[in-house]
């Protein structure tokens, strides 16, 4: 079956049910994994998922229903549950309709041929070049990691007659490497593109490696101070995601709970950031012309200068709002590519990217006097509100008079993340794929570093 096929039956199923308006979010994935376990392919899978999203509005009221599909009749008792879930729902005064046919019919194609032709076998081989780069016999294994590579197709249709379709790659790979011994280091690496000929297996797992030594050797750091931080893209993506995301997200602008409420046109970070959400960009996980309602995406700059610009919305909040969509209703994983149907409606950006600057890392060091180059931490949380923050460092380069002297760890790194975007004092010119943002590493000018007394 065709996702359309699907799409179709599913959305004159919930007209002849009693729907006024009929929407459906059909994805077709065929994804390839290999699992890493004790320095060895432990495991590997290939799953084909077609699933079905069914929302519609009757009488005013919104309902909705989810299912895999394997036949037609399971796409079409998927919108009659979605009719008799809206009889059971309040009446909303806000929602006024699906998506209606852009103008122009726009084409984004980022389905990568070597991705979709991956086999189990090639997948195998793949994560042993990944494990053989990470691994040295009696001093570092590779206890887990994970590679995966699928291909998708998703279509959205509804009841204005609007088909848009989207068909695109997801490669994705984390590996952890640990050194043998008492006192162990381990290091983490990742890697997301859309595209297979991007992965160079054998520099991912040596990275790895690299990182696991390093912890290995690191000391805890003892005493308090403030000081110049370089954080890394992976571990700066997950803390913007969980901060700067939820702040340009309508809904929560509209809930009253975005820290960045009333201020359009203010300055918000410092004048060296630019964040632009350019969902057209071909290294992005999530880029596509058109987002998983069927509004058409567009170049939206968020911050210019530091300077506030706008926010994300979806439908439902852009109706709220007044205001235009602006293409940002997602249902879709930068990591994973089976059961994205079951994933409700969120806003984010399709692809955020941070200016790159033009020094190197290594030039933001040599700029330093003292400071801190941050390797892994163990969870880069964010509280979404407050922008606070408190991380254990589980490695890290102090550096002394531009060059790395020591590296630590069991200590915490304490900030806020609001204020420290305002305190950005360079961004390195190494712009990197990592979920859905393209960033580069960022030196934060004024973070505590807390370890033991």
């Amino acid at each position: 079956m065709r996702p359309e096929e699907v799409a179709s039956a599913a959305i004159q199923a919930a007209k002849s049910a009693g729907a006024d308006q009929a929407e459906a979010f059909v994805v077709s994935a065929r994804s390839v994994s290999a699992y890493v376990d004790d320095s060895r392919v432990k495991s590997v899978e290939e799953k084909n998922d077609l699933g079905v999203a069914v929302r519609v509005v009757v009488g005013g009221r919104l309902g909705q229903s989810t299912t895999s599909v394997s036949s037609l009749r399971q796409a079409q008792q998927c919108a009659r549950t979605a009719v008799r879930a809206a009889t059971l729902t309040p009446k909303d005064k806000v929602f006024k309709g699906f998506a209606w046919p852009a103008k122009e019919q726009r084409r984004f194609n980022a389905k990568d041929a070597q991705a979709a032709a991956m086999t189990v076998e090639g997948a195998v081989e793949k994560l042993k070049d990944v494990i053989g780069g990470a691994f040295e016999p009696r001093k570092v294994k590779v206890p887990n990691g994970v590679l995966r590579v699928a291909d998708l197709e998703s279509v959205v249709a509804n009841t204005n007659e609007l088909l848009t379709r989207r068909e695109s790659s997801l490669v994705f790979v984390i590996v952890s490497a640990m050194t043998e011994g008492a006192a162990p280091g381990e290091g983490t690496e990742y890697f997301f593109s859309p595209y297979l000929k991007e992965l160079d297996p054998g520099k991912v797992g040596a990275s790895a490696h690299d990182k696991a030594k390093a912890s290995a050797r690191a000391k805890a750091y003892k005493g308090r101070t403030k000081l110049p931080v370089i954080l890394p893209p992976h571990e700066l993506s997950e803390m913007l995601q969980g901060s700067v995301h939820f702040a340009l997200s309508a809904e929560n602008v509209n809930r009253k709970r975005s820290p960045l409420v009333g201020k359009i046109g203010k300055q918000v970070t410092a004048k060296c950031l630019d964040l632009t959400d350019d969902p057209l960009d071909r290294r992005g996980m999530l880029s596509s012309p058109y987002d998983d309602e069927g509004t058409p995406t567009k170049r939206k700059v968020l911050v210019k200068g530091g300077v506030l610009k706008g926010f994300l919305y979806d439908l439902y909040n852009a109706q709220l709002s007044g205001v235009a969509p602006t293409g940002n209703g997602l249902r879709r994983s930068t990591s994973d590519a089976i059961g994205n149907y079951q994933m409700p409606i969120g806003i984010g950006p399709v692809c955020l990217v941070v200016r790159p600057g033009t020094k190197s890392v290594d030039d933001l060091v040599r700029e330093m006097d003292r400071g801190l180059v941050v390797e892994k931490t163990s969870a880069p949380d964010v509280h979404p509100i407050t922008g606070d923050f408190g991380l254990e460092v589980r490695c890290a380069h102090l550096v002394e008079k531009g060059e790395v002297r020591s590296t630590v760890k069991h200590c915490i790194l304490s900030g806020n993340m609001f204020h420290a975007l305002g305190q950005v004092g360079a961004v390195a010119d190494d712009g990197t794929v990592s979920r859905n943002l393209v960033l580069p590493s960022v030196r934060f000018e004024d973070l505590e570093l807390i370890g033991s007394e």
